[in-house]
């Protein structure tokens, strides 16, 4: 199976792209990323920031990443709100009118690379009848599309252009909420989900290339993921899984935490709790963190694998950074182009970050065949929902765990990694409807702003230039400079900064050109700073 990287072209915002190649058994794997003047050792930094300036077009490409194993009661709660997200993403100055849109959906398995013989997390034949050693390999998923509305057999995902559906019929929540809650609940429970948007955005030769088709060059892209365990990511360092004799002890996920978290520095794969585990663990919350000595793992562009299968010194999931910086290159913006938006464990309050506690401790063993270890080690819940609390702190309580969510520490990480175009939210509210609401607004926010974000102001020099839409969906850009209205008051269609200028944030900056009016939707105006 060949897996090679995906990598958006660069039409106008002259960054390199750079290209690994590595080869690990029979799979080859490409990475791709941007390379700037960030990266070149003394030299100026640099970056570029555009802004809509005329008549934005609004064009919204969302890819939901659902856990799809034993998820199905929180996949109703977001459900029931999906709706908000719609209603928040209308537009009031144009009869509320939604966005041009493209839905796509994917879940959390991808298997984990033959490890295990059978089971959920073993091989797996597809729809199609692909034989997969890696779950549903980042595919986007339709289950029972004709009965939910999808009117086109081969859609991989929903389109809304121009006020209606283009591959649907009905109201597009009533389709989206049918198709998500159809997913299931038996997918792998060692949870890849960072690395299923790789899979199904980034990586090719998996049998999805066509997927790639949906990402439109000059569409803003939002990455929407809800599930209640922490990121598992490892293809194909796969050797960490399977049946092992000395961890027989503990749950088959606990080993994703204990070799990928750390608390006050601490790698857990030291006593206590060890790995294997040998004895409880707790500490505050907020000073646990995911691990970021990432092991070489040829999937992240290092010509060098490790072995997994025996305990490491570093940690034997997927850089998080990595990761981050895949998405962000499928984009020219990424800083004005891509939002990401968890729902997992995490505390509901700044409150109840104070108090939360990372708990290792003894569970009923959910093997019941396994009757020589009655209970096992595993990560408790950091969070429950408000209605479905335990009656002990102190004390494993199954019913409420089954609503409540283990620490989310490296799917933390990785929204920090696209900052204030990032958002976070607890998978433990018992209500869905404020979060749902807050990522409809954050991105209807990003599809029309002006703004510029409060990190140009440090750069000394910046030149401006407007980048005109083209038939192909890109942009031209125009060769004169467009002066500041400061400085040059009387140049058609010179460009004024205001500070704090509504509707930005604080810190950023309002965009106002003259004669906007006269120019063509979708215009931009192009800031290219050192």
């Amino acid at each position: 199976m060949l897996l090679r990287a995906h990598c958006s072209k660069k039409v106008i915002m002259h960054r390199s792209a750079h290209l690994a190649f590595v080869v690990v058994s029979t799979i080859a794997w490409t990475g791709c990323g941007r390379s700037t003047a960030l990266h070149v050792p003394d030299a100026a930094p640099s970056a570029s920031f555009r802004v809509p300036v005329a008549s934005p077009v609004r064009l919204l490409d969302m890819v939901f990443m659902i856990d799809n194993s034993s998820m199905a009661p929180k996949v109703q709660k977001m459900n029931a709100q999906f709706p908000k997200l719609i209603a928040a993403l209308q537009d009031p100055n144009d009869n509320n009118s939604l966005p041009d849109l493209r839905i796509a959906i994917i879940d959390s398995d991808l298997g984990t690379g033959n490890a295990y013989a059978n089971g959920t997390c073993g091989p797996k034949t597809l729809a199609d009848g692909t034989a997969s050693s890696y779950g549903d390999l980042g595919r986007f998923q339709m289950p029972n599309a004709k009965t939910c509305g999808v009117s086109t057999p081969d859609a991989k995902w929903l389109e809304y252009t121009k006020g209606k559906p283009v591959n649907f019929t009905g109201d597009i929540n009533t389709v989206f909420t049918c198709l998500t809650g159809g997913l299931g609940s038996l997918g792998c429970g060692e949870e890849h989900q960072l690395q299923a948007f790789e899979f199904a955005l980034v990586a090719g030769g998996l049998g999805n290339d066509e997927q790639h088709a949906m990402l439109r060059r000059n569409a803003h892209l939002a990455l929407i993921f809800i599930t209640d365990e922490d990121d598992c990511s490892a293809a194909m360092n796969d050797g960490m899984f399977g049946v092992k004799t000395e961890l027989q002890g503990e749950s088959a996920s606990l080993r994703c935490a204990t070799r990928a978290h750390q608390c006050s520095g601490q790698n857990l794969t030291t006593a206590p709790p060890g790995y294997p585990t040998t004895a409880s663990f707790s500490a505050p919350l907020s000073a646990c963190a995911a691990r970021t000595d990432s092991c070489p793992n040829a999937t992240d562009g290092d010509p060098n694998g490790t072995d997994t299968s025996v305990s490491t010194s570093c940690s034997p999931l997927k850089n998080i950074k990595h990761l981050a910086e895949e998405i962000k290159a499928l984009k020219d913006d990424p800083e004005s182009q891509v939002f990401v938006a968890g729902i997992f464990g995490w505390p509901l309050t700044e409150e109840d970050m104070a108090n939360a506690t990372y708990t290792i401790g003894q569970v009923p063993n959910p093997n019941i065949a396994d009757t020589a270890h009655p209970t096992v080690f595993d990560l408790w819940p950091v969070c429950y929902d408000p209605r479905h609390k335990p009656a002990s702190s102190t004390q494993f309580d199954s019913s409420a765990a089954g609503w409540g969510a283990t620490p989310g520490l490296r799917l933390s990480a990785f929204v920090d990694e696209f900052g204030k175009n990032g958002l976070k939210a607890s998978i433990c509210q018992s209500d869905f409807s404020v979060t749902m609401s807050q990522i409809g607004s954050k991105l209807a926010q990003q599809l029309s702003t002006r703004c510029l974000p409060e990190s140009y102001a440090q750069y000394s020099s910046c030149a401006a230039h407007y980048l005109i839409p083209d038939s192909a969906g890109g942009y031209t850009r125009q060769a004169d400079d467009v002066p500041s209205c400061d400085a040059s008051p009387s140049v058609p269609g010179c460009y004024t900064l205001v500070p704090d200028g509504a509707p930005c944030a604080p810190g950023e900056l309002l965009v106002q050109t003259e004669s906007s009016s006269a120019m063509p939707p979708g215009t931009m105006l192009e800031f290219s700073c050192k």
